[in-house]
């Protein structure tokens, strides 16, 4: 199967995006429905996540989302990450030194930037089922959970993606 034509504003730039810059790409993204629409599908048990997008800078998925579904508190390893709403909600909480934590909610059309330095996790908001595209640069390749220690104490648990997107997985 041949992949789309990218539209020029969903050309990468062939460098690691930061900020508003890789937020403005997931948002790109989201535009392209062509691109992922089909891989859209919800299931009670879990978050349904598909690769979207992968080139030697940025890698992407879309995830779909249903009451209950939650990431847990994470890291990206030294990824920044970008998410944007497509449809339904969702909550993003921060852990931060000085409080207990910030939340936010986004609903469609909406994005937020997330530092490579951020712990934080993300998970279903709202009634009805939500779609989002999570954007990664570097590509996201390893990732940090947390739990309570014995002591009860936060620990990290240092993850790796047994099987990163790749770009012929994708067509990007």
């Amino acid at each position: 199967m041949t992949p789309p034509t990218l539209p020029r504003r969903l050309r990468a730039p062939g460098r690691d995006l930061a900020g508003d810059e890789l937020a403005a790409f997931a948002s790109s993204l989201a535009t392209a429905r062509d691109r992922w629409g089909h891989l859209v599908r919800h299931t009670d048990d879990a978050r349904v996540y598909e690769p979207i997008w992968a080139d030697p800078h940025v890698n992407a998925w879309v995830i779909c989302w249903l009451a209950g579904h939650d990431t847990g508190f994470h890291d990206h390893g030294r990824s920044a990450g970008a998410i944007h709403v497509v449809d339904g909600s969702i909550r993003e909480e921060r852990l931060g030194p000085r409080r207990r934590s910030a939340r936010r909610t986004f609903g469609p059309g909406e994005s937020l930037h997330v530092p490579s330095c951020a712990i934080h996790r993300v998970f279903h908001a709202g009634l009805g089922p939500a779609v989002s595209i999570h954007a990664y640069s570097p590509p996201l390749t390893k990732m940090g959970r947390y739990r309570p220690g014995p002591d009860g104490l936060l620990e990290r648990d240092p993850r790796q993606y047994v099987e990163p997107p790749t770009a012929a997985r994708v067509g990007a």
